[in-house]
Order: C-alpha cells, then structure tokens, then sequence
C-alpha cells in the first residue's frame, strides 16, 4: 500500500510537470517587401546597324614631275606644307634650257642663209635655163635643194619654238590645293621626264574608304547617308556613300566603298574612323539599363511573377541604344521586371508597385 502510494505521487509530479513545460518558438523568417516600378515587356523596333572601320583619303593626288630634263636648283615646298594652285614649287636649272635655245637659234640662223643661197641659186639657173645654157636636171636639182634647205628652216624654227617653251618648265606650279604629303628628289638631282618630284594631296573633296563584308553589300547603295566617327578628331560626321565598287577581294571576300565627307579643316588624309550602316529595322526587345543587375560577373534583371514575388533573370544582351539596353533573349512579351536595378533584393522578395511602366518606346 504504501509503495503504490509513493508511485502515484511520481506520476502525478511527472505529469504535472509535463503539463507545465511550454514549447520553444521555432525561428521566423521576415520577408522584405520592397517598393518598385515595373516594366511590361514589349517589342519596340531597333535600327539595323552594320558598322566598318576605314581610313580618310583624298580622291585628288597627284605626283609633280617635270616635263623639261634639268638638275634642281631649288624644292619651295617640303612634306607637310600647304600648297595653292598656281604656286611655284620647283625650280630648275635654267642653264640648260638657255643653252638648248642659243643652239636652237644658231640651227635657224644657218637654215636661213641656206635657204637664201639656194633663192638666188634657183632665180640664176632659171634665166639660165631660158636661155638653154644649163639643162633641165640641173634646174631640177637646184629646186630641190632650195626645198630641202626650207624644210631644214623649218625644222630648225620648230625645234627653236620647243626650246623656248621649255623656259615655262623651268619653274613648276602646283595644280592644285592640297598638302605636300611626299618627296622624292632633293635639290641638286637630275630632273627627267616623268618622274615624280613632289607627290601632292588635295585637301579638299576628303573621303573615307571602308570595306563591306559581302553579305551586306547589297544593302548599300549610292547615296545613303551614314554616320563617321573620327578616332583623333573626336568627332562625328555625316556622310554620304559615294561609290560602291562591285568588284570584291578574293581573299577577304569585301568591297570598297567610298563615302563623301564634308570640308573640315582639322579632317587629314590617313586619318582612321568608324562608319555606321543603317540597313533598316527590325523588332526587338529593349530595356533601360537602369534595370540591370550584376550577379556572378552576369548581367540581368528581376523578373516580378503573378504573386508578386521577385526572381533575378540572366540575360543575353545585345547592342545599347539611344533607347536602352537590346534583350536578345531571356525575357518574354509580358513579363514584368523591376526597373530600377536593386542589388539588395533577393530570391523570392516580395513587391509591391503602384506604377507599370509601358514598353520602351522610340
């Protein structure tokens, strides 16, 4: 009796006990609720760009060569300087030139007097033929030296002309305006016919020469307007192709064009630039960049589910725009992402928004 009375008084403490005892609370997770501005996903329309890398040429470039054999006295013009149409660049030895015309002159002067014995000598045979002392051979004879003797005068006044005329190769003009650009003699070389003293460019009507790969060539067609960005100059320009040539390289399969620039005075030639195409439209998915997020060195965006739940996306991005940032894919019409970029948001976060945003227009 007394032992089941000390076992009931355990089991009541015990169960007491067990009674009294109140479970731990388990661990809460608290969601952040972040407040944002989201963007339906729609198509827009983007440029077709196609873009080229090229060079600034002149389309006027001349070699200035001598049309008269001398030595060079002087060169008036060195590599780099600007030159007018009409100034004197060269100058060459006139003593040659002088020298060929005195002995031009002193051919005529012997013609002549060859011509006025052979007058007087065809004037006596003909009395003398009249009156039968000297036969007809002989008169003819004396006719055709006196022929020959005017030929002779003739040539020599003709060869005389030449020489003179090359006093107005001694000093060589430019014809054009442009800049030295090469030189390929000095000052005491031996100037001949045909070979190229100075090589001038002109420093106006610039272009800028590009090639086109051939599946887009085409596209590109004579005047069509571009745009030109010159690397030193900083600048863009607005171009106009000029010229298509049809005839591509075999090896690298692409074809010249020529684009017109406009009258710059900083624009030399040789100068390297970028040229941009446009070769149409297309439909395209475009985004703000403000709406990308980095996550693993990638860029993409959080997508906002129908229970307002936020989940980062990876993207594949194309170009950027004057609209925003091109979505090649990983996005769908209709999708709704956060525009803002917020880094802090996590998996799973929920939103909340008042503002939705139409798609990214022109």
């Amino acid at each position: 009796m007394f032992k089941s009375t000390i076992f009931t008084c355990i089991a009541l403490v015990v169960l007491t006990g067990c009674q009294e005892s109140k479970p731990e609370p388990e661990n809460v997770v608290i969601q952040n609720v972040w407040n944002v501005n989201l963007l339906s996903i729609q198509t827009t329309t983007l440029a077709i760009n196609y873009k080229a890398v090229g060079t600034v040429v002149s389309d006027q470039r001349i070699d200035v060569s001598s049309r008269a054999t001398g030595y060079i006295k002087n060169i008036l013009a060195l590599e780099g300087d600007k030159v007018f149409k009409g100034q004197v660049l060269i100058a060459l030895d006139e003593a040659d030139v002088e020298g060929a015309i005195l002995q031009a002159k002193a051919s005529v002067n012997t013609a002549e007097l060859s011509v006025y014995d052979a007058d007087i000598d065809v004037e006596r045979y003909q009395k003398l033929f009249k009156n039968g002392s000297v036969s007809e051979n002989l008169m003819r004879k004396t006719q055709l030296f006196r022929d020959r003797s005017n030929d002779a005068l003739n040539t020599a006044k003709t060869a005389l002309h030449i020489a003179i005329s090359q006093r107005q190769y001694i000093q060589i003009s430019s014809e054009i305006d442009g800049i030295v650009v090469d030189r390929h003699l000095r000052k005491g070389d031996l100037a001949t016919l045909g070979k190229p003293i100075l090589t001038i460019e002109s420093s106006q009507g610039l272009f800028f020469d590009t090639y086109v790969a051939e599946s887009q060539i085409s596209n590109i067609e004579q005047g069509l307007n571009v745009a030109v960005f010159i690397d030193a100059l900083d600048k863009e320009m607005n171009g106009i192709v000029a010229r298509v040539v049809p005839a591509g390289d075999a090896t690298t399969r692409r074809y010249k064009v020529k684009i017109s620039l406009p009258n710059d005075d900083g624009l030399l030639s040789g100068m390297f630039g970028r040229v941009n195409f446009i070769l149409g439209e297309k439909p395209a998915v475009v985004i703000p960049s403000s709406a990308l997020v980095e996550r693993g060195g990638l860029l993409g965006v959080f997508v906002v589910n129908a229970q307002k739940k936020a989940y980062f996306r990876w993207l594949n991005l194309g170009t950027e725009t004057l609209k925003g940032v091109e979505v090649r894919s990983g996005l769908s019409i209709n999708e709704k992402i956060i525009v803002q970029g917020n880094s802090q948001i996590r998996e799973g976060d929920a939103v909340k928004y008042t503002d939705l945003l139409e798609a990214v227009n022109e």
